[in-house]
């Protein structure tokens, strides 16, 4: 039973080295090509693809422009976020500033009335 197990095993996880892909030209012109396990009609042609396995075990990490790339990536993303949160800081800064001077108005109307009031009553 473990024999047929491991063959099993075996088998299922064989490369797809042999197998064979079809790339069409599409029906429409503009669209992309059509890759396909069938052959190509025999009016649209085609060429025949070669699949080669991907690389496992040592060595079968990414290359160093992939590697470059992603570091690029992560550091431009860094400096997204903490400029949106410099951005966010500033903000909010100016919304404080913001209130702070429609307090400031509402006092010095309050204080306008509260002048104008004295007047008309003739307190002094």
């Amino acid at each position: 039973m473990k024999t047929i197990v491991c063959c099993l095993a075996v088998l299922l996880s064989a490369t797809a080295t042999g197998q064979q892909f079809y790339k069409c030209p599409s029906p429409t012109p503009g669209s992309p090509p059509v890759i396909q396990q069938m052959p190509c009609s025999p009016q649209g042609g085609g060429e025949t693809l070669t699949v080669t396995p991907i690389k496992t075990g040592a060595g079968s990490g990414l290359s160093d422009n992939a590697k470059a790339y992603l570091q690029e990536r992560d550091q431009y993303r860094a400096d997204e976020a903490k400029a949106a949160a410099e951005e966010a800081t500033r903000q909010e800064a100016l919304a404080s500033e913001h209130r702070k001077s429609k307090a400031s108005e509402e006092q010095a109307r309050a204080t306008w009335y509260m002048g104008k009031s004295i007047l008309m009553n003739g307190r002094r």
